[in-house]
């Protein structure tokens, strides 16, 4: 089945309606509307995506055979008038848009109505969403002036993908968005942080800016989650899990230190995370989200050099079970086992050198002993890398997965490498030592992966860290460095400021290393 894409919709323009004015292909099920002065660069986005995703834009009269899902103007649906008894005017009791087409208004946002000669499956499928869609009383839905950064917030989630089945998540979250209160609010902070940084959106005089809204939202949020968690079975709740997650992103988007963004992850997501049931069957947002975690912990992971809960056994034993269905081999679920595994492996090797003296290390079998084992596990990224070449050639969907994998295939040998090369107990071939050369050649190539993915992709900025901190750490030269640092500004034009965290990291490595002077600073261009 085809799944219709958003559309903006401003039934005052016929220009727009007639430029839209495209054919119904069979098998659409519903379409979202929202309004026009959300901006022409956003309506141009939405364009391109559907046209990637194969969508259908629908305007006119074809738009009578299908259920929509109308998001209003926030200003259309005003109260209603009260007016006197000798006052002759018209009692307003829906919106423009509703009373064009003669139909009932409920009122608040969204809207669901369907028209015409829908097909059994479709009236089907409307009742289904209809039932779906219930509104949660303690969500605002008259009018709230923040609803119309929901649209910025679909937007935001459609040109940031950290997973592959983050691209069709906008349909099911939009559910949760409306129905549980941590969403919305965590929803319109995100929403509102990108509209203040497009710049596209008006303020009028007196009312907030969207950068009031959105910090003011996410403590609204904070607060509405703390109160979620002391309920039973929070755990359990999938609006729960992705509020954490939420919060998490928009400390990424607003905390140029990145320590929100570890406390969400760590203490917030793992910590729910532990009291969830580990369940095969887990539904499909749960299942998007914890794909989504696995590829942010494993990152986390490394960057910070800590433990995470997903090199637990139980956690490891459901990894193992959940993919052990999957008939297509998956180098981004590959590489995260590899990416997880050498995390625990560096942690653990250093506990083993630190409880053993100094002058002991050269001789001890439990150091060399760690070298062989890192020699298994660089044998196994070389295996990685061999299939993952295999599928190049034979890959005609979006490659875009696959040179993210790619590139943090190239970061994890230099970090392993790294492990072992800053050392003296250690030497080539009993550990997994890489030769200088080796190494510039894996930055090179994680410079021109990372830059394809940037240019290419909508993969999320965040996605970019690991491999470009790997990279920066040992970065051969100006060109090099300037080339890395270029990248970080483009990853926080895209919204991710905690870029600078990762700046500031590398401008200790190089002062340290006497790459730059001490007291030279290293900016980074978000404008």
């Amino acid at each position: 089945m085809e799944r219709a894409v958003a559309v903006f919709l401003n039934t005052k323009d016929k220009r727009v309606s007639a430029r839209w004015n495209l054919k119904l292909r069979g098998g659409s099920s519903i379409i979202c509307l929202v309004p026009v002065h959300y901006s022409r660069p956003i309506i141009t986005h939405l364009e391109q995506w559907a046209s990637l995703q194969r969508g259908v834009f629908l305007i006119g009269p074809e738009i009578k055979r299908v259920p929509i899902l109308l998001f209003p103007d926030a200003n259309a649906m005003p109260e209603k008038k009260k007016l006197g008894p000798a006052d002759k005017r018209r009692q307003v009791k829906r919106c423009g848009t509703c009373s064009g087409r003669k139909i009932k208004c409920e009122g608040g946002f969204p809207l669901l109505f369907v028209e015409g000669h829908a097909s059994g499956e479709t009236k089907q499928q409307t009742a289904l969403s209809r039932s779906k869609l219930t509104i949660a009383s303690a969500i605002p839905t008259n009018g709230d002036p923040a609803d119309r950064f929901i649209g910025y917030f679909l937007l935001f989630i459609q040109q940031n993908q950290f997973t592959a089945s983050f691209q069709g998540l906008d349909t099911e979250i939009l559910h949760l968005v409306r129905t549980s209160p941590v969403l919305y609010h965590s929803a319109i902070a995100i929403g509102a942080l990108d509209a203040s940084r497009r710049g596209s959106i008006s303020v009028p005089k007196g009312r907030e800016s969207p950068q009031y809204i959105a910090f003011s939202s996410y403590r609204t949020s904070i607060r509405v989650l703390q109160a979620s968690v002391s309920e039973k079975d929070a755990a359990q709740r999938d609006d729960v899990l992705w509020g954490t997650f939420f919060l998490g992103l928009f400390e990424l988007l607003s905390d140029s230190s990145g320590e929100g963004w570890v406390k969400h992850m760590l203490h917030g997501t793992s910590m729910i995370l532990r009291l969830s049931r580990l369940d095969k069957n887990m539904s499909s947002l749960r299942r998007t989200f914890y794909g989504i975690f696995r590829m942010l912990e494993a990152s986390r992971a490394l960057l910070y050099g800590e433990a995470t809960i997903l090199s637990e056994v139980p956690w490891v034993n459901f990894h193992k079970k959940l993919v052990s269905g999957d008939e297509i081999w998956d180098p981004i679920e590959e590489i995260l086992a590899l990416m997880i595994r050498c995390s625990t492996f560096n942690l653990r090797a250093r506990q083993i050198v630190s409880e053993i003296p100094e002058l002991q290390r050269y001789t001890d079998p439990a150091v060399a002993a760690l070298g062989f084992e890192g020699l298994v596990i660089q044998d196994a990224m070389y295996a990685w890398h061999a299939q993952a070449l295999s599928l190049m050639s034979s890959t005609s969907s979006d490659s875009s997965p696959l040179l993210l994998a790619l590139a943090y295939y190239n970061a994890l040998l230099i970090f392993l490498s790294g492990s072992f090369d800053y050392f003296p107990y250690w030497a080539a071939p009993n550990a997994p030592i890489l030769p200088k050369p080796e190494i510039t050649a894996h930055v090179t190539a994680i410079l021109q992966l990372t830059d394809a993915a940037l240019k290419t992709s909508r993969l999320a900025g965040a996605l970019m860290f690991f491999p470009l901190r790997v990279a920066g750490s040992r970065a051969g030269g100006k060109e090099q460095r300037s080339e890395i640092l270029g990248m970080l500004s483009r990853v926080a034009q895209r919204g991710f400021v905690v870029a600078g965290r990762i700046r500031d990291d590398l401008q200790e490595v190089w002062v340290e290393r006497g790459m730059i002077a001490d007291g030279k600073v290293c900016t980074l261009h978000i404008s």
